[in-house]
């Protein structure tokens, strides 16, 4: 077979031809041994790549550099093993104006009632109640002079507002009425609205023709019922309503319920 020479640009006789391709004028046994040396090369090759691979790939990561320290005025992050103080819950619901303490002022007592809640009256006051087509009784609590009344009632409107609302209605059409506020109340945990008002007559009191102070609180409590608690008192400047309801409303616990005990 004839080979071209690009070099000399000319046809290669037999000799130039073997020099050309070698591997095609040996004989079998030398061109076994060729292929063999060539697969061990190749092997052998192989397995340096597998053994250089396999270290590359568990090559430990170099370790993270240490978090920085913090710098001025930044704070720092709070001990874990300090005890995070407990978040303290009123067991009713806050006064839209009053100080929603539980501490409890002189002369007042907390009690649990025959109805099965939690409230705190003065404790010279006297109990009375009547029945309720819906609920509890209607449980009042009076001062000895008869000047001053607490009522604690169950609702049955389904919020404390519209049965705020209701009960305005009416009141509107007492001697002397005079509205000083009607309110929802916002900052309640639970829903929770006030009637405030003046008048010279209440239902279901003799009339004597002097000008009564009336807070009617209504809210939900912590079982998901709703109730009021209504302070009667004589028209003065001197808050002892709003210290009545809004101390009440601190200590009430519901019927069948665990409230905590409130905390000044």
């Amino acid at each position: 077979m004839r080979v071209y020479d690009r070099q000399r640009q000319e046809w290669a006789g037999g000799r130039r031809e073997r020099l050309y391709h070698p591997e095609q004028y040996l004989d079998l046994p030398r061109q076994r041994r060729v292929l063999e040396r060539t697969g061990v090369v190749l092997a052998v090759v192989g397995v340096c790549f597998g053994v250089w691979a396999f270290a590359w790939k568990d090559e430990p990561e170099p370790p993270s550099p240490p978090p920085a320290a913090a710098s001025q005025g930044e704070s720092a992050p709070a001990d874990q093993g300090s005890p995070v103080p407990e978040e303290e819950f009123p067991s009713g619901t806050e006064s839209g104006s009053g100080s929603g303490t539980g501490a409890l002022p002189a002369d007042y007592a907390e009690l649990t009632d025959e109805e099965g809640f939690r409230v705190a009256v003065p404790t010279s006051w006297s109990r009375d109640s009547s029945g309720s087509k819906f609920g509890i009784d209607i449980v009042n609590y009076r001062s000895p002079d008869g000047l001053r009344r607490l009522q604690v009632f169950q609702l049955m409107e389904a919020s404390p507002y519209a049965s705020l609302q209701a009960a305005q209605t009416e009141s509107s059409k007492l001697d002397g009425y005079e509205l000083i506020d009607l309110i929802e109340i916002p900052s309640s945990p639970y829903a929770a609205a006030e009637h405030e008002y003046r008048a010279s007559e209440i239902t279901g009191e003799s009339d004597t023709g002097a000008v009564r102070h009336v807070i009617d609180h209504r809210f939900e409590a912590s079982d998901g019922e709703r109730y009021a608690l209504v302070a009667y008192g004589p028209d003065s400047t001197d808050g002892a309503e709003r210290e009545l309801v809004d101390t009440a409303l601190a200590w009430f616990c519901p019927p069948d319920a665990i409230c905590p005990t409130p905390s000044g």
